[in-house]
Formats: structure tokens, C-alpha cells, sequence
């Protein structure tokens, strides 16, 4: 157990670097796509459309290599390959938006190949028992970051250049390399050959898994890396028209989500958690309704700041039920990584739907379509809710 934890904390470590990294690709990088792009809105969903796609079939590969062997292997892969995209970006620099493919490629795989191990890792080095303990302190760590780090990097992307942020995010990136190798290998010689035809006929019957897989498709649109987060960050760049507001904005929204999950994780063994969950599934989207009546620069806080703290508590109730259905009764250790994989297609198709919706509106031009893409994202908020109280907890 004690080296478990260890390996734990080496694993929150990487995975805190990991959130400076996806500060500067995501919110940063959308602001970079704005400056740089008269379609902005287009381009982003082109790229993050080809990205997602390269990212569901990646993790199926990754998933059939990975099963009985060489997972730590790839895993460092992962963390090498992020380094290169961010070396390709800032060799780029303002050609980027001519280069969409390249970068597609880059991100899609490098994703891949970094977030399926460690998702293994996450199952296999973290005990249930363990899990809640080890959820808040990894999402505090990130959220402290969050706090941090937008700040610092809208001052130095304002003061200098995004490029010159670039390569100090690289060093980062070198450093995380580094702790990659500090973890140590598994290896489960014992387990069947990969068969994700046979694990979904398992699987697709239990009431548990429909419920998670509506939640993981959801989400995808809404929150993990999906087309919400984007639209929201160019609501917020429009408004207030630098990276440096970007940031305060961003950290101020985190450092109140952090005394959310905070509370959410002293009281979470004993208290019921469906109540919070339908708080959090409907303050974002009565905020929306709040935004497109009286559309300021206020209602566009308070917009960003109800979906942030709120659909950190989503997330976080969602990440411990996932992760603990997938080393419970129900997916056993012979079938986690099939698991992984047919959770990371539906998590990918979600996020495909929200930029297909995303790139249409901007392909209309219109900001009617754009108001509706962003009340039909918001409310998927809902349903994923809706959905994560009907999950099973299943704590040893």
C-alpha cells in the first residue's frame, strides 16, 4: 500500500505537469487560433475534429498492444510524443493554421498513447479504497495549477510572445519525461489476448456500463476537452480581448472550484452525493438562459464560473465511479483494457458530435445557430448528471 501511494503522488506529479501543458495547448492555444485566424471557430473544430478521430483509433491500437505488456513502455512514449508537439508548435509559430493536419496527427496520437496507460495505471496502482483519498488530493494539485498558471502564462504570453511561453512549457515537458521513468513497469502475462468484440458482448447488457458510457459521451462533449470548454474560452476571449484577463479570469474560476471539490471531498463518505449532482447539473444551464436574455461581460462571468465549479463536481463523482467500475465485479482484470478502450471511442464520438455541432455554427456565421450549439451543449451538462447519480459507487 505504501508503495502504491508512492506511486501515486510520482503519478500526480506527471499528471500536474500534464495540466500546465493542456492550460497552455487548451484555453491559450484557442486565444492563439482567434489572433491568428479569421475562421477561428472553423479551424478549431477541423482541428480538434481530425485530433479526436486519430485519438479513438489510437487508443484501440494502443489498447491491443498494451494489454499483457509495455505499458509503462508506452506511456513514456506518450510523455516523449507530447514533447514533440509542443517542439512542432513552436517551430510553427504563426504557420500553425496552414498546418492543421500535421498538428491533428500529433495530438491525436500523442494523446493516445499517453492517456490510455495511465488510465491502466490509475486502475492498477490506486486501491478503491484509496481512490476517493487519491481523486481530491490529484484534483486539488491540478486545481492549485489551475489557479497558478493560467496567470503566469497570460502575463508572459502578453509581456512576450506565445512562442516564448512555448519553449518554457517544453522544459516542462523534459522534466515530466524524467518522472515517467521513476515509475515501475507491470506486467500481467497471465491476462487473455485483447478481444473487444467479446468484452463489449459482456458488457453492453450491464444497466452500470449503459449509464457510464451516457455519461463518458456526454462529457466529452461538454467538459473533457469538449466543444463547451472551447466555445467557452472564446466567449471569454472576445469579451475581455487579452490573454492576461484570459488568465485571471481562468484562475479565479479554478480557485473556486478548488474550494468546491475540497468541500465535496471532506463530506464525501458521508453524505449522499445525488443532491450535489443535481445541483451542479442544473446551475449551468439555468446560467446559459441567464447569458443569451442579458448577454454583458457579468453574465458571461457568471457563466464561466458556474460551469466551472460545477462541472468540476460532475467530473469528479464521475472519475471515481469510473474508475472504480472498472475494478469492480463488473469489468474485471482480463477485461480492463478493452474496458478503457470502448470507454475512450464513445468518449471520443462525444467529442466529434460537439465540434461537428460547433463547426457548423461557425460555418453559418450566424449567431443564433452559435446561441442554440451552446444551449444544446449546456444542456448536455444535464443529462450527464442526470446519469452519474444512476451510477453505482462501489467502495470496498
Amino acid at each position: 500500500m505504501k508503495n502504491k501511494k508512492i506511486e501515486g503522488n510520482i503519478i500526480i506529479a506527471i499528471n500536474a505537469m500534464k495540466k500546465i501543458m493542456v492550460l497552455f495547448l487548451g484555453p491559450f492555444l484557442t486565444a492563439y487560433f482567434i489572433k491568428t485566424s479569421q475562421e477561428s471557430i472553423v479551424d478549431l473544430s477541423i482541428y480538434y475534429i481530425f485530433s479526436y478521430i486519430l485519438l479513438a483509433i489510437g487508443s484501440f491500437i494502443v489498447a491491443s498492444i498494451i494489454k499483457n505488456k509495455f505499458r509503462i513502455g508506452m506511456f513514456r512514449i506518450g510523455v516523449i510524443l507530447n514533447f514533440f508537439y509542443i517542439l512542432t508548435i513552436i517551430i510553427l509559430k504563426e504557420n500553425i493554421i496552414n498546418h492543421l493536419a500535421l498538428i491533428s496527427i500529433l495530438y491525436g496520437i500523442s494523446s493516445s498513447v499517453y492517456w490510455f496507460p495511465y488510465n491502466l495505471f490509475v486502475i492498477n496502482k490506486i486501491d478503491n479504497d484509496y481512490r476517493t483519498e487519491y481523486t481530491v488530493k490529484s484534483q486539488i494539485v491540478t486545481s492549485i495549477i489551475g489557479v497558478l498558471c493560467p496567470i503566469l502564462l497570460g502575463s508572459i504570453i502578453t509581456a512576450t510572445n506565445y512562442e516564448l511561453t512555448a519553449i518554457i512549457i517544453l522544459f516542462i515537458s523534459m522534466i515530466q519525461i524524467v518522472l515517467s521513468f521513476l515509475l515501475t513497469p507491470e506486467k500481467d502475462n497471465n491476462l487473455s489476448s485483447f478481444n473487444l468484440k467479446n468484452t463489449w458482448k459482456k458488457l453492453k447488457n450491464n444497466e452500470q456500463i449503459r449509464k457510464m458510457s451516457i455519461v463518458e459521451f456526454f462529457i466529452g462533449m461538454n467538459v473533457s476537452d469538449g466543444a463547451l470548454e472551447v466555445l467557452m474560452t472564446i466567449l471569454i476571449f472576445n469579451s475581455f480581448k487579452t490573454n492576461l484577463n484570459l488568465g485571471i479570469i481562468t484562475s479565479i474560476t479554478t480557485l473556486l472550484s478548488i474550494l468546491c471539490v475540497h468541500l465535496y471531498g471532506k463530506f464525501y463518505k458521508y453524505k449522499d452525493d445525488k443532491r450535489i449532482i443535481n445541483i451542479s447539473s442544473i446551475i449551468p444551464v439555468l446560467s446559459v438562459l441567464l447569458l443569451l436574455i442579458y448577454k454583458n461581460n457579468i453574465t458571461v462571468i457568471i457563466y464561466n464560473v458556474c460551469y466551472v465549479i460545477f462541472t468540476s463536481l460532475l467530473t469528479l463523482t464521475r472519475e471515481i465511479r469510473l474508475f472504480n467500475i472498472s475494478d469492480s465485479s463488473i469489468v474485471d482484470k482480463n477485461n480492463q483494457s478493452e474496458f478503457f478502450a470502448i470507454r475512450e471511442g464513445i468518449l471520443n464520438c462525444g467529442r466529434i458530435v460537439g465540434y461537428l455541432m460547433l463547426l457548423l455554427a461557425g460555418m453559418s456565421g450566424n449567431q443564433i445557430v452559435l446561441n442554440i450549439v451552446m444551449i444544446l451543449l449546456t444542456l448536455s451538462i444535464l443529462v450527464t448528471g442526470l446519469n452519474i447519480k444512476k451510477i453505482e459507487k462501489f467502495e470496498k
